[in-house]
C-alpha cells in the first residue's frame, strides 16, 4: 500500500497553484496526480472545501454543463403553470423545454407526479389503447407504418406521440400493428 504524506496547507496550496491547469476534473486530476506522486483530490477536497470552489478559488474556469440544475418544487409548478400550453405530449414539451432551456418532462414527472402535471396542464400521460388506435389510424388508415415513418411523422407533428411511446403502450411495434390493424374489430 502507498504510503501516505501529510501535507501543510501550505504545501497543498503550492502544489495547487504550480499544477492548476490540471484541475480539471476529479477524474483527470486524480489520473494526474497518479502517474506524478501527487496528492488525491480528496486531500484537497478534505482541506480546501468542495472540487469547484477549489477551481474557483486557483481562479481555474469551472465547467458545471454536465451538473443537472437543481430545482424546488414551487419552482416548478410556477413553471409548468407558465408554460402550460406547450405540455401536449412529452415529446413536444421537450423540444419546447430544449428550445427555452427548460426543464425536461422527466424533471416534472420525478418531482412533481403524473397527477399534478395534468392537474396544472391538463395533459393526460396514459391515453387508453383506443386512443392510440385512433391516432395511428387517423393518420395511416389502410396500412401500418413502418417505424421509419412514424418517426418522420412524429418529428413534423409535435403532438403525435413518439414510435418509443407507442412501443411502450403496445410492448412492441408489431404487436402495436396486431392491435391496430389485423385484429377484428368486432372483438374489441
Amino acid at each position: 500500500m502507498a504510503r501516505k504524506e501529510k501535507f501543510t496547507d501550505e504545501a497543498l496550496w503550492k502544489i495547487a497553484l504550480t499544477y492548476k491547469h490540471e484541475f480539471t476534473s476529479v477524474t483527470s486530476w486524480n489520473h494526474f496526480a497518479k502517474e506524478k506522486g501527487l496528492p488525491h483530490s480528496q486531500t484537497f477536497i478534505q482541506r480546501f472545501g468542495k472540487w469547484n470552489e477549489l477551481k474557483e478559488k486557483l481562479n481555474v474556469k469551472s465547467n458545471k454543463q454536465h451538473r443537472p440544475q437543481k430545482y424546488e418544487r414551487d419552482e416548478l409548478i410556477t413553471i409548468l403553470a407558465a408554460h402550460k400550453g406547450a405540455f401536449r405530449t412529452i415529446h413536444a414539451w421537450n423540444q419546447y423545454a430544449n428550445k427555452n432551456k427548460l426543464p425536461s418532462a422527466n424533471v416534472f414527472e420525478r418531482h412533481l407526479g403524473a397527477e399534478e402535471i395534468e392537474r396544472i396542464t391538463g395533459y393526460q400521460s396514459q391515453l387508453s389503447e383506443a386512443s392510440y388506435k385512433e391516432i395511428i389510424l387517423k393518420h395511416f388508415p389502410n396500412s401500418p407504418p413502418t417505424v421509419s415513418q412514424w418517426k418522420n411523422l412524429s418529428k413534423d407533428e409535435s403532438d403525435l406521440p413518439s414510435f418509443s411511446t407507442i412501443i411502450r403502450k403496445f410492448d412492441s411495434w408489431e404487436k402495436m400493428k396486431r392491435v391496430v390493424y389485423y385484429y377484428n374489430k368486432d372483438r374489441y
